[in-house]
């Protein structure tokens, strides 16, 4: 699956402001809602899963969450990020009891079960990369954010 097909930059924003993990979340997810690419179960089987399966990658130099959910509740392959304004508290992944103040969070909705680990490694990968990150950081703006997604995930 070829990601950058599945990232459209009005998908794509930077300065969000959010005042808890749930919120944002919630508010990704009504934006695909009503794009028609997932289902209206989506939101609350993502939050279900995040509290369960958390996503929060303490990366450097900012942390970030890549949380996703069932194919059940995805119509259509998509992928919307979010660069925070300021970072909100997400749990870590592998450790639930720990948190990570996560400052980029992608969200995944994808209608192929076969495509989650495969994206979620390349997205990991990325993560692991500090030239990315920096790029990532340093992006100005949506569409610049967009471009550094599109130009380095596979």
């Amino acid at each position: 699956m070829n990601a950058t097909r599945l990232l459209h930059p009005d998908f794509v924003r930077t300065g969000v402001v959010a005042s808890s993990a749930t919120d944002l979340l919630r508010s990704m997810a009504e934006e695909l809602r009503q794009r028609g690419t997932v289902k209206d179960s989506f939101a609350d089987a993502l939050l279900a899963r995040e509290e369960k399966f958390p996503t929060g990658l303490p990366t450097a130099p900012i942390g970030v969450a890549i949380p996703h959910t069932d194919v059940e509740h995805v119509n259509e392959s998509f992928v919307s990020v979010a660069r925070l304004d300021r970072p909100i508290a997400f749990h870590q992944m592998g450790a639930n009891e720990q948190t990570v103040e996560v400052s980029l969070v992608v969200m995944l909705a994808l209608a192929d079960s076969a495509a989650q680990l495969p994206m979620l490694q390349s997205l990991i990968g990325m993560f692991s990369d500090a030239a990315t990150m920096n790029a990532l950081v340093e992006a100005e703006g949506s569409r610049e954010l967009h471009d550094v997604f599109a130009a380095t995930i596979s």
